[in-house]
């Protein structure tokens, strides 16, 4: 893929993400576990937001070596968001995957 399709593909996943984390569904499951867990979620959700605006707002040419020096990791982790998504319920997996993939996101952009 080139650089332009490494980073519009993970800022995709990135926004389909935060409004999976902001659904109904999403929000009641929380419902049901614990207060950590939640305050997990919170912080993921904020991540998650901080990654598509860095990411939105760097140039091309500023990010491009590090998009292709990442590709596969990027790839690897939005398939496995994917994937955790569609089973929802499983909280916790859905944080860890995508905390995997913001991780990835970091090396690619600054984040908090």
């Amino acid at each position: 893929m080139s650089p332009t399709e490494i980073r519009a593909a993970t800022l995709a996943q990135l926004r389909a993400t935060r409004t999976a984390m902001m659904s109904f569904e999403w929000l009641a499951q929380l419902e049901t576990e614990p207060q950590a867990t939640k305050s997990a979620a919170a912080r993921t959700l904020m991540r998650t937001q901080h990654a598509i605006l860095k990411l939105e707002n760097e140039t091309l040419a500023d990010i491009r070596d590090k998009l292709i020096a990442n590709e596969s990791e990027l790839a690897a982790g939005i398939d496995n968001v994917k994937r955790a998504l569609k089973t929802i319920q499983n909280v916790k997996l859905v944080l860890e995957v995508v905390g995997a993939l913001l991780k990835v996101a970091a090396k690619v952009v600054t984040l908090i």
